[in-house]
Protein backbone atom coordinates (compact mmCIF):
# COMPACT_ATOMS: atom_id res chain seq x y z
CA UNK A 1 0.00 0.00 0.00
CA UNK A 2 3.15 2.25 0.18
CA UNK A 3 2.30 3.45 -3.44
CA UNK A 4 -1.22 4.44 -2.48
CA UNK A 5 -1.64 8.12 -2.12
CA UNK A 6 -4.95 8.22 -1.17
CA UNK A 7 -3.97 5.35 1.75
CA UNK A 8 -2.55 6.33 5.14
CA UNK A 9 0.35 4.63 6.30
CA UNK A 10 -0.59 1.87 9.10
CA UNK A 11 1.20 0.14 11.53
CA UNK A 12 0.03 -3.28 11.12
CA UNK A 13 -1.46 -4.12 7.86
CA UNK A 14 -5.08 -4.11 7.29
CA UNK A 15 -6.46 -7.61 7.34
CA UNK A 16 -10.43 -7.09 5.44
CA UNK A 17 -12.80 -9.13 3.44
CA UNK A 18 -12.66 -9.39 -0.55
CA UNK A 19 -15.77 -9.89 -2.37
CA UNK A 20 -16.55 -10.60 -5.43
CA UNK A 21 -19.40 -8.85 -6.49
CA UNK A 22 -23.15 -9.85 -8.03
CA UNK A 23 -26.39 -8.46 -8.29
CA UNK A 24 -30.08 -9.22 -7.95
CA UNK A 25 -32.83 -7.40 -9.69
CA UNK A 26 -36.48 -6.66 -8.62
CA UNK A 27 -38.14 -6.31 -12.03
CA UNK A 28 -41.40 -4.83 -11.60
CA UNK A 29 -44.07 -5.34 -14.23
CA UNK A 30 -46.45 -2.24 -14.23
CA UNK A 31 -49.44 -4.02 -12.06
CA UNK A 32 -46.35 -4.09 -8.98
CA UNK A 33 -45.47 -7.79 -9.53
CA UNK A 34 -41.90 -8.95 -9.33
CA UNK A 35 -40.12 -11.23 -11.72
CA UNK A 36 -38.86 -14.66 -10.20
CA UNK A 37 -36.86 -17.13 -12.66
CA UNK A 38 -36.39 -21.28 -11.34
CA UNK A 39 -32.61 -22.22 -11.50
CA UNK A 40 -31.98 -24.70 -14.09
CA UNK A 41 -29.74 -27.88 -12.82
CA UNK A 42 -26.27 -27.19 -12.75
CA UNK A 43 -26.79 -23.76 -11.20
CA UNK A 44 -25.91 -21.94 -8.09
CA UNK A 45 -29.30 -22.54 -5.98
CA UNK A 46 -30.41 -24.82 -8.69
CA UNK A 47 -34.04 -25.92 -8.12
CA UNK A 48 -35.41 -22.64 -6.00
CA UNK A 49 -36.93 -19.82 -7.94
CA UNK A 50 -35.15 -16.38 -7.23
CA UNK A 51 -34.67 -12.73 -8.66
CA UNK A 52 -32.75 -12.32 -12.23
CA UNK A 53 -29.43 -11.42 -11.60
CA UNK A 54 -26.02 -12.63 -11.76
CA UNK A 55 -22.11 -11.69 -11.41
CA UNK A 56 -20.38 -8.52 -12.11
CA UNK A 57 -17.59 -8.86 -14.53
CA UNK A 58 -14.16 -7.40 -13.49
CA UNK A 59 -13.70 -3.92 -14.76
CA UNK A 60 -17.92 -3.45 -15.00
CA UNK A 61 -19.95 -1.23 -12.45
CA UNK A 62 -22.93 -2.80 -10.59
CA UNK A 63 -25.14 -1.05 -12.42
CA UNK A 64 -24.36 -1.82 -15.91
CA UNK A 65 -24.06 -5.61 -14.65
CA UNK A 66 -27.64 -5.21 -13.60
CA UNK A 67 -28.86 -4.31 -17.04
CA UNK A 68 -27.07 -6.77 -18.70
CA UNK A 69 -28.17 -9.81 -16.13
CA UNK A 70 -31.64 -8.82 -16.49
CA UNK A 71 -31.55 -9.41 -20.11
CA UNK A 72 -29.52 -11.91 -20.79
CA UNK A 73 -31.97 -14.31 -17.66
CA UNK A 74 -35.12 -12.67 -19.11
CA UNK A 75 -35.03 -10.65 -22.31
CA UNK A 76 -36.24 -7.63 -20.34
CA UNK A 77 -34.77 -4.48 -19.72
CA UNK A 78 -34.87 -1.65 -17.89
CA UNK A 79 -37.56 1.48 -18.03
CA UNK A 80 -35.12 3.72 -16.69
CA UNK A 81 -32.02 3.92 -14.39
CA UNK A 82 -32.47 1.15 -11.29
CA UNK A 83 -32.11 2.06 -7.96
CA UNK A 84 -29.87 0.29 -5.59
CA UNK A 85 -32.13 -1.94 -2.99
CA UNK A 86 -29.42 -3.08 -0.47
CA UNK A 87 -26.52 -5.70 -0.53
CA UNK A 88 -25.38 -8.90 1.37
CA UNK A 89 -22.93 -11.65 1.34
CA UNK A 90 -23.23 -14.58 -0.05
CA UNK A 91 -21.25 -17.76 -0.39
CA UNK A 92 -21.65 -19.45 -4.09
CA UNK A 93 -19.42 -20.84 -6.47
CA UNK A 94 -16.66 -21.71 -3.31
CA UNK A 95 -16.32 -17.95 -2.97
CA UNK A 96 -17.94 -15.06 -0.93
CA UNK A 97 -20.04 -12.51 -3.00
CA UNK A 98 -21.42 -9.08 -1.99
CA UNK A 99 -24.72 -9.21 -3.45
CA UNK A 100 -25.86 -5.67 -4.65
CA UNK A 101 -29.80 -5.59 -5.21
CA UNK A 102 -31.62 -3.51 -7.67
CA UNK A 103 -35.03 -2.09 -8.65
CA UNK A 104 -36.76 -1.15 -11.23
CA UNK A 105 -39.66 -0.73 -13.83
CA UNK A 106 -39.03 -3.66 -16.36
CA UNK A 107 -39.88 -3.40 -20.82
CA UNK A 108 -39.82 -5.95 -22.85
CA UNK A 109 -40.78 -10.08 -23.96
CA UNK A 110 -40.20 -12.20 -21.25
CA UNK A 111 -37.59 -15.17 -22.76
CA UNK A 112 -35.69 -17.11 -19.98
CA UNK A 113 -32.37 -18.32 -20.77
CA UNK A 114 -31.08 -21.62 -20.43
CA UNK A 115 -30.42 -21.10 -16.72
CA UNK A 116 -33.79 -21.28 -15.92
CA UNK A 117 -36.59 -23.70 -15.97
CA UNK A 118 -38.93 -21.22 -15.41
CA UNK A 119 -40.60 -18.11 -14.69
CA UNK A 120 -43.33 -16.12 -12.41
CA UNK A 121 -44.40 -13.03 -11.67
CA UNK A 122 -45.39 -12.76 -7.88
CA UNK A 123 -45.96 -9.96 -5.80
CA UNK A 124 -43.15 -8.38 -3.19
CA UNK A 125 -45.14 -9.37 -0.19
CA UNK A 126 -45.54 -12.94 -1.37
CA UNK A 127 -41.45 -13.32 -1.89
CA UNK A 128 -40.98 -11.74 1.15
CA UNK A 129 -43.53 -14.04 3.16
CA UNK A 130 -41.10 -17.01 1.71
CA UNK A 131 -38.34 -15.64 4.19
CA UNK A 132 -39.96 -17.33 7.47
CA UNK A 133 -37.97 -18.16 10.61
CA UNK A 134 -39.44 -21.66 10.20
CA UNK A 135 -38.95 -22.11 6.17
CA UNK A 136 -35.47 -20.67 6.70
CA UNK A 137 -34.64 -23.47 9.04
CA UNK A 138 -36.06 -25.59 7.57
CA UNK A 139 -34.61 -24.93 3.94
CA UNK A 140 -30.82 -24.91 5.96
CA UNK A 141 -31.38 -28.23 6.90
CA UNK A 142 -29.04 -27.28 10.20
CA UNK A 143 -26.17 -25.59 7.74
CA UNK A 144 -25.36 -21.93 9.19
CA UNK A 145 -23.71 -20.93 5.91
CA UNK A 146 -27.52 -21.32 4.28
CA UNK A 147 -29.22 -20.12 7.24
CA UNK A 148 -27.20 -16.81 7.12
CA UNK A 149 -27.90 -16.28 3.24
CA UNK A 150 -31.44 -16.49 3.69
CA UNK A 151 -31.81 -14.44 6.63
CA UNK A 152 -29.94 -12.09 4.63
CA UNK A 153 -32.32 -12.37 2.06
CA UNK A 154 -35.29 -12.26 3.69
CA UNK A 155 -34.03 -8.54 4.93
CA UNK A 156 -33.22 -7.47 1.75
CA UNK A 157 -37.07 -8.02 0.93
CA UNK A 158 -38.26 -6.45 3.38
CA UNK A 159 -35.70 -3.42 2.43
CA UNK A 160 -37.07 -3.65 -0.76
CA UNK A 161 -40.80 -3.99 0.56
CA UNK A 162 -40.08 -0.66 2.59
CA UNK A 163 -38.65 1.07 -0.06
CA UNK A 164 -41.66 0.75 -2.35
CA UNK A 165 -44.08 1.23 0.46
CA UNK A 166 -45.79 -1.86 0.47
CA UNK A 167 -47.34 -3.87 4.05
CA UNK A 168 -46.66 -7.32 4.51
Amino acid sequence: MADDPLSPQFETELQLDSYALATAIYAEREDGKILLLQRAEGTAMAGFSFLPGGLVDPGEEPYQAAARELVEESGLTFAAEPQMVGCYPMFIYGRTFLNLTFRGAVVGELTTSNEHTASEWVTPQDWASLFTADTIAILANGNNQVASLLASIALDAQRYLDLIGATT
